[in-house]
């Protein structure tokens, strides 16, 4: 698992309702570290990230409707213990269509391109796209499935993952369940009309592009968080996570450094030389600030 993230995977889950009857419109994210130690040289640093996710989505009728939107985030750390801290940031356009083929099937087509990069000589390289495809079946009204796809233009080379996922909501709608395997699972249970405790797994594989060093940076992480969900209004809700990341790289390669192919966790022709050391699992302190809208049944 320690290699597998999709960075549209919170777009996804923002975008589609697998049996919700709720949408995130837009979400605030901010995390921090204490000192993280370099495994194999003396020195530490810690990551500082925020990003900005907003949904568009435009309801055509009750079987089609067009899904847009943007993602922003950015990373701020240290590369190497001898090196400044580096920024480099993600800007994501979502923009895909979801239709309704039946009673129980439903389809999600996404165009996902990006660029993610140091923004200090834009280039080609600095380009990446994907694309998703995501079937949902609905077997009950609290129970849904989904499989399909994923795939993206990684600087390190194609990279392809299968998804497979489940969403459950208990029938007194305490316990909630929401899982998009390999790369993301979130359980939670309702406290009070206030208040919500929960547990959440994602894991993240990500590559910049360093412009003006010929290089590029992958970003890995499987990071596990219980948190504490606040309802401060009826669509505006607050998470405190706390958290540890498990098998954490931020590892710079050459720019001509490539792997053949990668599928989910598995890297086909993966003779690629790091040029940095890397920094010890840690823990994450994270805060969420969601704006939701409910669909009213």
């Amino acid at each position: 698992m320690k290699n597998i993230f999709l960075s549209f995977v919170f777009a996804l889950l923002s975008l589609v309702s697998f049996g919700q009857n709720y949408v995130d419109l837009a979400r605030f994210h901010y995390s921090n570290t204490p000192q993280n130690n370099f495994d194999s040289i003396g020195g530490s640093t810690n990551v500082e990230d925020f990003g900005l996710d907003v949904t568009l989505p435009i309801q055509l009728n009750d079987s089609n409707a067009i899904l847009t939107g943007f993602n922003i985030d950015q990373v701020k750390t240290q590369f190497h213990p001898m090196d400044n801290f580096r920024t480099v940031s993600t800007v994501n356009i979502k923009l895909g269509y979801n239709k309704k083929h039946g009673e129980k099937w439903s389809g999600t087509y996404m165009f996902l391109p990006k660029i993610a990069s140091d923004f200090k000589n834009i280039t080609s390289k600095d380009f990446q796209f994907g694309a998703l495809i995501l079937m949902k079946y609905s077997k009950k009204e609290n129970v849904k499935y989904n499989v399909g796809a994923y795939y993206n233009s990684e600087l390190f080379g194609p990279f392809v993952v299968p998804l497979l996922g489940i969403y459950y909501k208990s029938k007194n709608e305490k316990f909630e369940a929401n899982l998009t395997l390999p790369i993301w699972a979130d359980v939670n249970y309702k406290l009070n009309n206030f208040m919500k405790v929960g547990a959440n797994f994602a894991a993240f594989v990500r590559s910049y592009h360093l412009g003006n060093d010929n290089a590029y940076v992958v970003k890995k992480s499987n990071d596990l968080f219980g948190y504490l969900q606040f309802n401060l209004t009826k669509s505006v809700l607050l998470q405190t996570k706390t958290g540890y990341s498990i098998g954490r790289s931020y590892k710079v390669y050459d720019d001509n450094d490539k792997a053949d192919f990668g599928f989910s966790a598995f890297r086909f022709g993966d003779e690629r030389t790091v040029l940095n050391p890397t920094f010890k699992d840690g823990l994450i302190f994270k805060v969420r600030l969601i704006y939701r809208f409910h669909i009213e049944k």
